[in-house]
């Protein structure tokens, strides 16, 4: 006999809108829709099989409009999609994405992570582990290297919670944002990703509250990863530093010599004012001599081979 493998019969039902949108980007999240929830569930352990909504706003407006529209409080210009898990919904910020040069496959990850915790976990957790997850199931190198590029430099955080805070501060976000996906990556290379998939499971069991959850999977408390990740975090502040002079040397010496060209030459031009306002001041008060004049002591015909001028 044979087996006929046929496709599931409660397949999840896709449900694309535009808003604004080219038909060929349309085209192309609606065909990477499957391949990111597969993806996420590579990444983080969790499954999910349910309907989605997913709405793709073409412009700025279109997005501020359906923004209001769900009752989704953020600015809506620098916001580059959200997830609605309770609705199994998802709507992404077209021109945002392509504003900031983008890969939006990246961004469809990222909100399809918020939509399958948001739908499948039920303990409460930190929003560094939420955004921190979803930054790290995005995984788009050229992303990562754009935002890396356009976020503040030198930014501090001294803890867990400045960290969660600073998601929150508009100034420091950026750096924030990058910053937890570092976190979980840590966690998964620090203690294997099996427990990171174990904990994602403890949370998706409700198993909690966070901080048990984590010193059950990983064997460590919170406390104790904080001081880890702090180390790390310096360490990684210390190489950012010196590759930022490193990369910026010869432009921070040109910098310099462009500074004290100039400079110099003023002072080369203030101290040739001052040696002939010298000389004049010499002249005015002890005048020269105007009988005064060189003569030739020696006959023309005089050379030091022939000191007496005879031949």
């Amino acid at each position: 006999c044979c087996v006929v493998l046929a496709a599931p019969l409660l397949a999840r039902e896709v449900d694309v809108q535009s808003v604004g949108a080219s038909a060929a980007s349309v085209a192309r999240l609606t065909a990477q829709v499957e391949p990111a929830f597969s993806h996420v569930e590579t990444k983080t352990g969790l499954s999910d099989d349910e309907d989605l909504t997913l709405v793709i706003a073409g412009g700025a407006k279109g997005f501020a409009d359906l923004a209001a529209r769900d009752g989704v409080g953020m600015n809506a210009e620098g916001v580059l999609g959200y997830a609605i898990p309770s609705r199994r919904r998802i709507v992404l910020n077209l021109s945002g994405i392509h504003d900031r040069q983008l890969e939006p496959i990246g961004v469809l990850r990222h909100e399809i992570a918020h939509l399958v915790m948001g739908s499948s976990m039920r303990v409460a957790h930190p929003l560094w582990f939420e955004e921190g997850v979803a930054q790290y199931v995005e995984s788009v190198a050229l992303n990562e290297l754009r935002e890396a590029a356009g976020a503040a430099s030198f930014i501090e955080f001294e803890s867990m919670d400045d960290l969660e805070q600073s998601l929150r501060d508009e100034a420091r976000a950026g750096a924030a944002y990058i910053e937890v996906r570092e976190v979980i990556r840590l966690i998964v290379e620090k203690y294997g990703e099996g427990d990171f998939k174990r904990l994602m499971k403890q949370l998706e069991r409700g198993k909690g509250p966070f901080d048990e959850a984590f010193e059950s999977t990983t064997g460590a408390s919170m406390k104790e990863f904080e001081a880890v990740w702090l180390a790390d975090y310096q360490d990684r502040a210390s190489d950012r530093t010196a590759g930022f002079f490193g990369r910026n040397l010869w432009w921070m010496l040109l910098g310099m010599t462009g500074l004290l060209v100039p400079l110099a030459v003023i002072l080369l031009r203030m101290r040739g004012r001052s040696q002939v306002e010298h000389w004049e001041d010499v002249e005015k008060y002890y005048p020269s001599d105007p009988s005064w004049s060189y003569q030739q002591d020696e006959p023309d015909s005089f050379t030091p081979e022939d000191p007496d001028g005879r031949r």
